[in-house]
């Protein structure tokens, strides 16, 4: 079971159900259709969790000392997996995924996107060895990576219809819709990975780690997350008076898929002082993640069938 653990299968399945979605939603409610096979969609989504797979490995072994103190009921490496096989266990699934994602590319017949999988790859080691170190930086640097794994899929798919001809795959709707889903998973994956530093504050604080509740301490900190989830908030309810252009169903969805989340989190991310408190918040923002996500395809049946 530590095998499996370590490489955080809920997270690993969670990318992969962001991608399945775009996949679906790229396919099935749009007339244009899409050109990457299932075969094709789940090599370059393998190669997406292998390499995420390899990212939480390096992470567990780079951070080893802190997770004693932040979860010493989750340490993995040297507990169960020896520092030897964890480090086979990383390289191996390193390599699967940057093999399969170069692959992917050369099916596309275009072999410049091998690059993204080798930048995503070398931007984890960064992270895990460097930047979640330094106070934001980190932060946006984690959250790249994690609405990176939707933008692989549209650009592999976008590529794959331009070469068949098909010069757009969605309306311009569409392009505006699928930009705030990525801009919204990036922000709230920046508000979870703060609210993480605040809930690993003692071992980071053990390990010398200078991230922002260290420097400014854990109140400033949620109180930025309260006023990032506001706004946020706010964001959200202008964008849905401008897309919705008085649309009910689509006012509605959005409504109750961005307003009414952001809005209860800003208040847990004001009332928060307990460890549990930040595990709940963390818990929220990766919930309201995979809302975020079911938002494309939901809009994109009330536009085709309402």
């Amino acid at each position: 079971m530590a095998y499996l653990k370590i490489i955080r299968p809920f997270n690993l399945f969670m990318i992969f159900i962001t991608q399945l979605i775009l996949k679906l939603s790229l396919s099935y409610l749009r007339d244009v259709g899409t050109q990457l096979s299932f075969l094709e969609f789940a090599t370059l989504s393998l190669a997406t969790l292998c390499i995420a797979a390899a990212g939480y490995i390096h992470n567990d072994i780079v951070d080893l000392k802190a997770d004693r103190i932040n979860k010493p009921n989750e340490v993995y490496v040297v507990d169960n997996i020896s520092l030897r096989n964890s480090y086979t266990y990383f390289i191996s699934l390193w390599s699967i995924g940057i093999t399969l994602g170069i692959y992917s590319a050369f099916i596309l017949e275009h072999w410049e996107y091998s690059l993204l999988f080798i930048g995503v790859s070398v931007a984890l080691y960064a992270y895990n060895s460097y930047l979640q170190r330094i106070p934001i930086l980190g932060n946006v640097v984690t959250s790249g990576l994690v609405a990176f794994s939707l933008v692989i899929i549209w650009l592999f798919e976008a590529k794959a219809l331009e070469l068949s001809g098909v010069e757009h795959m969605l309306t311009k709707e569409g392009h505006t819709l699928f930009t705030f889903v990525v801009v919204l998973a990036f922000m709230i994956n920046v508000l979870r990975e703060l609210v993480k530093d605040v809930q690993d504050i003692n071992g980071d604080y053990a390990m010398e780690y200078r991230t922002l509740p260290i420097i400014i301490g854990s109140k400033r900190t949620m109180l930025l997350c309260t006023l990032i989830a506001l706004g946020l908030l706010f964001n959200s309810a202008l964008f849905t008076f401008i897309f919705a252009d008085g649309s009910l169903p689509i006012t509605i969805v959005l409504f109750i898929f961005t307003i009414i989340p952001l809005g209860y989190i800003a208040s847990q991310c004001w009332n928060a002082e307990k460890t549990l408190d930040y595990k709940l918040i963390a818990r929220l923002l990766k919930g309201l993640m995979l809302l975020g996500i079911l938002l494309f395809p939901l809009i994109l049946i009330i536009e085709r069938y309402a």
